[in-house]
């Protein structure tokens, strides 16, 4: 199962995070699963936070009666569903956000949805944006260090490392081209 994120979702996860730094961010992944091929994938065309959440430097909760509306709304729009969500790990004092689900994520992780982890912590170096031996894709922008990992849930209830694809954030640093004189 790979987790292609559009540049659209892309940019949607990293300011989401940025905005809220040292408290974590959380919203919804908006895309739909690809099941052809020999490669099922999860599409994710957006990536919309929520501004009601309750954030805190360990933790994030959702407003109930706002996830209700949204998820109200978005059954509406056939062309596009939830797939699942996202959430930002930050760098509280000198310890590195982690990359991994916490035991409260791996509660209200479902299977049949994809979760993206973007972990954030302050910018040591520049480092290019790549993917890395893990599956996961990191990198740096301004101040941040960025690694965003996804998971999905077996349905024996087990969390698996999902392959990040993300063509835009690869491209992102690439040095423009020399023009042809």
């Amino acid at each position: 199962m790979i987790t292609y994120i559009s540049q659209n979702a892309f940019w949607g996860l990293l300011i989401s995070a940025v905005e809220v730094y040292k408290r974590e961010c959380f919203g919804l992944l908006i895309g739909y699963r690809d099941r052809k091929g020999p490669d099922e994938m999860y599409i994710v065309e957006h990536a919309l936070p929520y501004q009601t959440a309750r954030r805190r430097h360990r933790g994030v909760a959702s407003n109930p009666r706002a996830h209700k509306r949204i998820e109200r709304f978005l059954n509406k729009v056939p062309q596009l569903s939830v797939i699942g969500d996202f959430h930002s790990h930050t760098m509280w004092g000198y310890s590195r956000a982690a990359a991994h689900p916490s035991d409260t994520d791996l509660e209200e992780m479902i299977a049949e949805n994809t979760y993206v982890i973007v972990s954030v912590n302050d910018r040591l170096r520049e480092v290019p944006w790549n993917y890395n031996d893990d599956g996961s894709l990191s990198g740096t922008t301004d101040d941040h260090y960025f690694r965003l990992t996804a998971y999905t849930m077996t349905a024996t209830g087990e969390p698996r490392r999902s392959p990040i694809l993300c063509p835009y954030a690869i491209g992102f640093d690439a040095s423009p081209l020399r023009a042809v004189k």
